[in-house]
Formats: C-alpha cells, sequence, structure tokens
C-alpha cells in the first residue's frame, strides 16, 4: 500500500466512526434540540472526513470536482436545516414564550 492509500484509508475509516457515533447519539437522546446537537455538527466532520479520504484516493480528477461540489451542497444545507427544525422546536414544541428568551426575544426567533 502507498501512503496516499493509507491516508485515504484512514480518513474513510475516521469518517464513519464519527457518524457511527452520531447514530449512536440518535439512539440515545430523547429530545428534538438534542438530536439536533448529535447529529447536524458530527454529520458536517463525518461527510468532510469521508469526502477528504475519497478525494485522497480518487486523485484529483472529474470526480473529485463532483464530490466536493456534493459535499459543499451539504455543508450549506445541513446547518440551515438544523437550524430551521431547531428554531420550529424552540417555537412549538418547548411551549417556551418569545418574549422570555434572553436577547431580543421574539426577534431572536
Amino acid at each position: 500500500m502507498t501512503v496516499r492509500e493509507l491516508l485515504g484509508a484512514a480518513l474513510l475509516i475516521l469518517g464513519v466512526l464519527v457518524v457511527a457515533v452520531a447514530a449512536i447519539g440518535l439512539f440515545r437522546f430523547r429530545r428534538t434540540l438534542d438530536l439536533l446537537q448529535a447529529s447536524a455538527l458530527a454529520d458536517t466532520l463525518g461527510l468532510f472526513l469521508v469526502t477528504a479520504g475519497l478525494v485522497v484516493l480518487c486523485g484529483f480528477t472529474v470526480h473529485t470536482v463532483k464530490l466536493v461540489l456534493a459535499a459543499a451542497i451539504l455543508w450549506v444545507v445541513n446547518p440551515v436545516s438544523a437550524h430551521l427544525i431547531a428554531r420550529m422546536e424552540v417555537i412549538t414544541g418547548l411551549g417556551l414564550d418569545p418574549d422570555q428568551l434572553p436577547g431580543e426575544g421574539e426577534q431572536e426567533l
């Protein structure tokens, strides 16, 4: 095995481990905000590591551009969707009054 293959395999294994830990967190937590904390942040790191491992293994080809483009789209969509889910959970699910929230109250939401 070459150094490139070892580095690519190591990145892939680390990425899969991060995603596996996030999956375990999905089974351990019950509240929506806890689930988002366990999944959204770890998925972003796991996606980065898996994509980096695949880029190292594939080399710099057309496939690399496709991988980076797919990762960029997911990096934009994942935090935004997690934020919107958390926002709706705070508004509807936790029974909090927006005026009692720290900061600007309802304008924070």
